[in-house]
């Protein structure tokens, strides 16, 4: 329904009139586990399953797009986190670290950057990347990176983090500032198979206060100027209204935040600096809506000046088929 070249068009602020769909998060679903045979946990850990259930949003639906993996845990695993596996209807998730003492102090010297890239998944997510992009040269390959600060918050505890934050600033920015480096060369390493980096980026103002936003913002930058091979898109859960513009100014291609059904105000605000891309909110409207909600929403944004219609997060595995087919066709409804 839609080409590659669509894409990589929209992304360099060409074809506006008419912005392609596009799956830039996650996109595992149950009914596409079970139509294709490759199903979580196991599609998570293996680059066979995990291409083949990559792939069904094209097959099944005709985006022109793939996105790997479909969980955020693979950094924080080669770093020295435990991670729960997950089922057939959960991704995996950071369960607990070394470092969730209570208290958040200097950081520890960690692993060489080189062994953290050749640990686990790290190692894998490079190989899958490189093995679509010359297997599948005709989809559009978005693979995901989470921020520093959100790889911090992973491994000495959120809750930990943020009450540090508020206590003892600089001790965080420290452990901010020690993986950097880490998220830096893998960025990079996935940058070079990919067409576009979707780096989870730790701004939602429900989690951190805003004005904490500028004392991390240059190891984001840094992650953001490491991708020197792919476009890059700034992904943030939550409400942004009053980081909008710091988050443009990270250096991203594109953005993607939630925009509580009002695409205009962002665009209004934002889209002068970067590409804007989403529209779709991915739990009532992609998930509990109908088809027609889909169609309405991705005109919508489309409307509005966004140049990729994508949802506002990740793919949620309960989301009919037919949500996802009118997300995909929603132009020529």
């Amino acid at each position: 329904m839609n080409t590659k070249d669509e894409i990589v068009a929209a992304m360099n602020g060409e074809n506006v009139d008419s912005p392609p769909p596009a799956l830039f998060s996650q996109t595992g679903t149950i009914s596409m586990m079970e139509s294709s045979g490759a199903r979580w946990p196991e599609a998570n850990y293996n680059e066979d399953l995990m291409i083949e259930l990559a792939l069904q949003p094209s097959k099944q639906f005709g985006f022109a797009t793939i996105r790997i993996p479909f969980d955020i845990t693979a950094e924080a695993e080669a770093i020295g986190c435990t991670i729960d596996r997950g089922s057939n209807a959960r991704q995996p998730a950071v369960s607990d670290s070394p470092w969730r003492t209570g208290e958040v102090g200097e950081p520890p010297d960690l692993i060489p950057v080189e062994e953290f890239l050749a640990k686990d998944r790290c190692s894998m997510y490079i190989r899958t990347a490189e093995r679509i992009s010359k297997e599948h040269p005709e989809l559009f390959l978005t693979s995901c990176v989470v921020g520093p600060l959100e790889l911090a918050n992973y491994m000495v505890g959120m809750e930990n983090f943020i009450m540090a934050s508020f206590m003892d600033m600089d001790s965080t920015v420290k452990w901010v500032e020690k993986v950097t480096p880490y998220q830096c060369a893998y960025a990079e390493a996935l940058s070079e198979f990919s067409d576009n980096l979707f780096v989870i980026t730790e701004g939602a103002e429900d989690i951190f206060p805003p004005e904490m936003f500028d004392a991390y913002a240059p190891s984001e930058k840094k992650l953001y100027s490491s991708i020197k091979d792919s476009f890059s898109t700034a992904h943030v859960c939550g409400q942004t209204s009053n980081v909008l513009e710091p988050l443009a100014g990270l250096g991203p291609t594109a953005l993607s935040v939630q925009c509580f059904g009002d695409p205009q105000e962002i665009y209004d605000r934002v889209g002068g600096k970067v590409i804007l891309v989403g529209g779709v909110d991915p739990i009532d409207v992609l998930m509990q809506g109908k088809p027609e909600d889909i169609v309405l929403s991705s005109k919508k944004a489309a409307a509005a000046g966004y140049s990729v219609i994508t949802p506002e997060c990740g793919v949620p595995p309960q989301t009919p088929d037919a949500n996802l087919k009118a997300l995909a066709g929603y132009r020529g409804c």
